[in-house]
């Protein structure tokens, strides 16, 4: 399956698509509570079509990123399909905001 898509990515000229990871580490509610800056992720996140996006959230807390809410303990899985630039409430900022821009090939 790999070799297929190497194969299609060469004939299409397309690149291949990237796995991009972010863990929320346990104690990240109750660090932001107490007013500390954590610096997990950006406020602005850049991904292609066809990335994947996985989020851990070992934090004893849910976790919003834009459209995507990570409840306490558990794993975010997506694929980007459509190019949007998504903008929206984030927990782990203390701004509270980030963009998502999904560009195309």
């Amino acid at each position: 399956m790999v070799v297929g898509s190497v194969t299609l990515s060469r004939v299409t000229n397309r690149p291949e698509p990237e796995q991009h990871l972010i863990t929320i580490p346990a104690g990240t509610a109750m660090r932001l509570s107490l007013g500390r800056d954590v610096d997990i992720i950006p406020t602005d996140l850049d991904f292609r079509l066809r990335d994947q996006l996985t989020v851990i959230n070992e934090d004893s807390t849910a976790h919003q990123i834009g459209p995507f809410r990570i409840p306490a303990g558990a794993r975010l899985d997506t694929r980007f399909a459509e190019a949007a630039t998504l903008e929206g409430f984030c927990s782990l900022h203390s701004s509270g905001r980030i963009t998502i821009n999904i560009g195309g090939t």
